[in-house]
């Protein structure tokens, strides 16, 4: 199987594994949704490296299940990207303009 087929094959059951995970039993706890807000917004704002940039609540993140549940879920909601580089998942520029693809 070629890398791109298997690579989006295997994107495409993770996507349909999740979907029938259904809806949390924390949802509509405040500490969820507190949760995951503090969990998208590091998703999105997170400086790879600098762990100064992610926003938690440390102790609720240990001690209470529907916060943990929220943040988790709630950073893997808005991770646009899984890779280190910090793009949020724009295509490299580095060599725009110099004919190097």
């Amino acid at each position: 199987m070629k890398p791109a087929i298997a690579l989006t094959f295997a994107l495409a059951c993770s996507l349909l594994a999740g979907c029938g995970l259904g809806r949390s039993e924390y949802a509509d706890e405040p500490n969820y949704k507190a949760g995951y807000s503090d969990g998208c917004w590091t998703a999105t704002s997170r400086v790879p490296g600098d762990p100064s940039t992610i926003t938690r609540n440390e102790e609720a993140f240990k001690s209470d299940p529907a916060y943990n549940a929220g943040w988790k879920a709630g950073y893997n909601a808005c991770q646009i990207r899984s890779d280190t580089s910090g793009s949020m998942g724009m295509p490299d520029s580095s060599n725009r303009g110099t004919g190097v693809r």
